[in-house]
């Protein structure tokens, strides 16, 4: 799911109760899946943040005078944190987005903050492999051809990012994370995988991830752009390859 091995005994490997080396977003997708209940004490520099889980979902947060969603998007776009774990009261749900829904959102504003926007941003090829397989290279051409996108994330057959346009790949392992946890809904449910995942994004834009033979695709997309519009070109586009 993400570049660090998360696992159960993550909880236990502390050094006086603080976890270090581990990623915000990483770490709370573990206790989403792990369906822990717990409060999140989390430290960078001088400052502190808290995040407030029930049974695996993000209820609330605060950070100096800011609480509920505007403290979660503060507080999980800290770097190089340290994260220590306590027990937690019950409390009433201010936070009502997904965690997955708080974790694109935060990554897509660190986007923003690292790189202004262009109409275009420069391919970037994580593999040889990618470089030279037609089916890749068909994809990249499309989409690159189609206004509305903001930027795009190709994927393989095992979830790796190979290709990308963003400024950086942060927001792509979100992706990943966003096509397991649908796996599993759809695993839990017994029912077909679905044709695309569409979120509505904080700004007006949409996240888009459409699952092709061997390769999936991620989009960020402008605010004017549509769906169905954005999705059938790349069926005319890469059916006519």
């Amino acid at each position: 799911m993400t570049k660090e091995t998360i696992t159960k005994s993550t909880l236990q490997e502390k050094n006086d109760g603080i976890i270090n080396g581990i990623s915000i977003a990483s770490f709370l997708q573990m206790l989403e899946q792990e369906s822990h209940t717990c409060c999140v004490h989390v430290l960078s520099e001088d400052k502190k943040g808290l995040l407030y889980f029930d049974d695996g979902i993000l209820i609330d947060a605060e950070h100096d005078d800011l609480s509920g969603e505007k403290a979660a998007y503060t507080i999980v776009s800290w770097e190089s944190p340290s994260i220590a774990l306590n027990e937690t009261s019950v409390r009433p749900r201010k936070i009502e987005l997904s965690l997955g829904h708080i974790l694109l959102n935060a990554a897509q504003q660190h986007d923003e903050l690292t790189e202004p926007m262009t109409s275009k941003h420069s391919i970037k090829y994580l593999s040889n492999e990618a470089k030279t397989d037609k089916d890749i290279q068909n994809s990249v051409n499309c989409l690159s051809a189609i206004e509305g996108i903001r930027y795009f994330y190709l994927l393989n057959k095992t979830g790796k990012i190979v290709v990308h346009s963003a400024p950086n790949s942060e927001l792509g392992e979100l992706l990943i994370y966003c096509i397991i946890t649908s796996s599993n809904l759809r695993k839990s449910l017994n029912v077909k995988s679905p044709r695309r995942i569409h979120m509505q994004m904080k700004d007006g834009s949409s996240l888009l991830i459409i699952p092709r033979s061997g390769i999936i695709i991620g989009m960020i997309l402008e605010e004017h752009s549509t769906i169905e519009e954005i999705a059938s070109q790349i069926r005319t586009g890469l059916s006519t390859k």
